[in-house]
């Protein structure tokens, strides 16, 4: 069983379960609204490496300050968050503050569930694909719940990451109980749908934030996971995620981008905008597969999922995408598609060039230096030169 840290809050006791005498608990009248987080008692299944007091430990959960955190460095699918009161609430509503730094660490999936004598719980809200749109952003989430119970839990299931273990971080700026009476009570609707694609060994998540993004995007969308992805993965990297997660998310702004776990977020007003740019799709799956770990040059990383997208994507001429032709002042840092366009022109000379820069760039071997004068016999400088010379393709 996991281990249990506790924080007073205000004046209570700290127990692993209070067993209560009754069989059935009765309704309990509640006449407004008020925030009763403070009369409870904060325990974690994960504690801070710093300790409940630390600068970011678990009583900075339930401090009522949205500019402290509660991390860990550690994370699994059955962790969980609980607060004990040393009397029955009715809490039919709660809030979640988004810490102050990187976006993947934030909860996305999560229950809240109660209990009178700490082994028999009851589930009471359920929360799938949630996002926090900006840092310390506060989030209410309503339910229905007539009933008083001494201790609530926040069972969070998974990460904006998408992945569970150690060096996993977690982190949550704050977390409140709002008793609310019954006739004020709402339901707080699901931000998302969620539906499960397979594609022989792969799978695809697709999920929609509630935006109203054309079916024909998602279709296209889908469909370049279906031909796509598995080309990508037995091309530069069978080792692969099998498993990865479109989000359409009106909370990101952008085109699209890339997380760890294999999460790509998309933006629905660009796709409103620009509803055929479907390789978009083609592009990001690339850094998926690609799984570097840090050290290959931005200009490397993009140019190589623009040549990917270039190699097999299903609609840039619809899109009216394509590589634009080479022009004096262009840079092969410049990345995307005019590194992509350089990257052909090498494939072309030295085929078998991008699966090796991909290898290198993926393991860590990458070097700016001695890798295009160990595969080519020439300098990046000097391969960019002979280019610019005779770019034809």
């Amino acid at each position: 069983m996991a281990p249990l840290f506790c924080v007073l809050v205000a004046h209570s006791s700290c127990n692993k379960g209070t067993t209560s005498n009754h069989n059935t608990v009765d309704p309990i009248t509640t006449t407004k609204e008020q925030d009763v987080t403070a009369s409870g008692t904060i325990t974690v299944s994960t504690e801070n490496t710093s300790g409940a007091n630390g600068k970011e430990g678990s009583s900075k959960l339930v401090d009522n300050i949205t500019t402290t955190k509660f991390l860990t460095y550690s994370f699994d699918a059955a962790s969980y968050m609980q607060l004990s009161f040393p009397k029955e609430q009715v809490i039919a509503a709660y809030t979640l503050t988004s810490g102050d730094d990187a976006q993947e660490r934030d909860p996305r999936d999560w229950k809240i569930t109660a209990s009178n004598d700490g082994t028999n719980w009851v589930q009471l809200d359920t929360r799938q694909y949630e996002a926090f749109g900006f840092r310390t952003q506060t989030k209410r989430f309503n339910f229905k719940n007539t009933k008083g119970y001494k201790h609530y839990r926040l069972n969070v299931s998974g990460t904006s990451q998408n992945r569970t273990g150690a060096n996993v971080l977690f982190q949550l700026a704050e977390w409140r109980l709002l008793e609310v009476p019954e006739k004020e009570q709402t339901v707080t609707p699901a931000s998302a749908t969620v539906e499960t694609i397979k594609e022989g060994k792969y799978t695809l998540t697709y999920v929609d934030r509630n935006t109203d993004v054309l079916p024909s995007v998602k279709a296209g969308l889908i469909d370049a996971f279906k031909k796509n992805y598995g080309k990508s993965v037995d091309t530069y990297n069978p080792n692969a995620l099998t498993s990865i997660t479109f989000i359409m998310d009106p909370d990101y702004k952008g085109v699209a981008a890339t997380y760890g776990g294999g999460v790509v977020r998309y933006d629905p007003a660009y796709f409103k905008a620009n509803p055929l740019d479907l390789d978009v799709a083609t592009h990001e799956m690339m850094h998926i597969v690609q799984a570097y770990s840090g050290g290959a040059p931005g200009w490397v990383t993009e140019g190589l999922a623009d040549y990917e997208r270039n190699r097999i994507g299903l609609s840039n001429a619809t899109a009216k995408w394509s590589l634009p032709n080479y022009q004096a002042g262009q840079n092969y840092t410049d990345a995307y598609r005019i590194t992509a366009r350089f990257f052909v022109w090498l494939e072309i000379r030295n085929p078998g060039l991008m699966v090796k820069l991909n290898t290198a760039a993926r393991t860590g071997t990458y070097n700016n230096g001695a890798f295009w004068q160990l595969e080519t016999g020439k300098n990046v400088d000097q391969l960019w030169s002979d280019y610019t010379q005779n770019p034809a393709l």
